[in-house]
């Protein structure tokens, strides 16, 4: 009776150990195919930021096995994915398997619910010898782990026109015959009960959809393309993360107000103000430009000209101010840390004045207009005009036959990450 009893015991014992063990290496591979589902979606993101295409860096198809051997630099997002499942511990390697399958066409063949700008599935599979239980004659278990990753349309994704402040009333107003034409969103992030966006005196806001945290208001002849949807969740700053240039030491003098007889070609740098009058022409070189105190001022008929691209900083006070029937055609630059975005003004700056668009100016404008703390005024005949131009400022108030023409446009103006990556499955 001791030896059966004890045949039974150890019989228990083999199978607890080796499902004990098999347990424990499933929820390894479970680890391992979830750090390589986000990295595939991370990589393709970073690759791809202005939206997700199979080219290039991004790989697309049917489940491929990772190599026995982990790639030595993620070089493209299947390298991504098996470079994270090797450092997890897992590679292909005889019965054991580790692969990944993703692409961009929905619905996600896991999990045929959400919707994915891009998706990964990985799939990892071992094989373990039987450790006790082989001396009952049962064989290895065969754990295995699968995990989905996409990358999905974030609040306020699709949006050129950001307007952060929390609280203000009328933190969006536009009035007084203005005309704003958006090929894209408006997001207002204003919690205000009375009218967090109000729209009046015959102005018309035309949006591919309107998201209101507050309340909207529309009056006296204001309309407006889409009904706005209110009550929505607050986003956060697309630029938040945005890393500031450094000013040098001291600046040099901006003035280029004095007449002279050919286009003034200031190079990139620190700048005490920065100011073209009297209707002079000015071609900016390609690069930063810190604008240290005092204005970014271009008035008097005068005409700037920065095709090549070029960032604006604004720190120590400064703000715009463009008027008096100035022409103006910026473009931000198309790589780098600061890809589409044209004007930056310091985040520390907590209460500047407003940055002004006024008195018939002409502005052609690639790029995003970064006031985070600071209303913009678009107002007094100002054309501002450009498929590729964004705003993102504390408030904005477009009045007096104010002309705005704005889209997204994607990479141009620095607005395209509008994509959050998550696990789905």
């Amino acid at each position: 009776m001791m030896t059966l009893a004890l045949t039974v015991v150890l019989g228990m014992l083999g199978l607890a150990v080796d499902v004990g063990w098999a347990y424990y290496r499933q929820q390894a591979a479970q680890a391992a195919a979830d750090a390589a589902a986000l990295a595939a979606v991370r990589a393709a993101v970073t690759a791809q930021p202005g939206g997700i295409s199979c080219t290039g860096a991004v790989s697309c198809g049917a489940a491929t096995n990772c190599p026995a051997t982990a790639p030595g630099s993620a070089s493209t997002t299947f390298n991504a994915a098996c470079m994270l499942a090797a450092a997890n511990g897992f590679t292909t390697s005889g019965s054991d398997r580790v692969s990944v399958q993703a692409g961009t066409s929905n619905p996600v063949p896991t999990v045929p619910g959400p919707t994915a700008s891009y998706w990964a599935v990985v799939r990892v599979k071992e094989s373990l010898p039987a450790l006790f239980g082989a001396a009952f004659g049962r064989g290895g278990l065969t754990p295995s782990a699968v995990a989905t990753a996409g990358a999905m349309s974030a609040p306020g994704a699709g949006t050129c026109v950001y307007v952060l402040d929390p609280n203000a009333n009328e933190a969006f107003l536009a009035a007084n015959g203005a005309s704003v034409q958006l090929g894209c969103g408006v997001y207002v992030n204003s919690s205000n009960s009375t009218s967090a966006m109000y729209v009046t005196g015959g102005a018309s806001v035309k949006a591919t959809e309107i998201q209101v945290v507050g309340a909207f208001k529309k009056d006296n002849g204001g309309s407006t393309s889409v009904t706005p949807s209110t009550g929505v969740a607050s986003v956060a700053d697309p630029f938040a993360n945005l890393p500031a240039p450094t000013p040098a030491p001291s600046c040099q003098s901006g003035n280029f107000t004095a007449w002279q007889s050919h286009p003034y070609t200031p190079a990139p740098g620190t700048y005490c103000g920065f100011s073209v009058g009297n209707g002079m022409s000015l071609q900016m070189s390609p690069g930063t430009y810190i604008v240290n105190g005092g204005q970014f001022s271009i008035q008097g008929g005068s005409t700037v000209t920065a095709t090549g691209g070029v960032l604006i900083y604004l720190t120590g006070g400064a703000t715009v101010n463009i008027a008096n029937g100035s022409s103006v055609t910026l473009s931000a630059q198309t790589s780098g840390t600061y890809q589409g975005v044209l004007f930056y003004q310091d985040r520390s700056m907590t209460s500047p004045g407003a940055s002004t668009f006024a008195g018939g100016a002409t502005m052609n404008l690639t790029g995003s207009l970064y006031l985070p703390h600071a209303t913009l005024d678009i107002n007094n005949g100002s054309s501002t005009t450009g498929n590729t131009m964004g705003i993102v400022a504390d408030e904005v108030n477009f009045q007096g036959g104010a002309h705005v023409l704005a889209d997204s446009g994607g990479a141009k103006t620095g607005l395209s990450g509008g994509m959050t990556v998550a696990m789905i499955q």
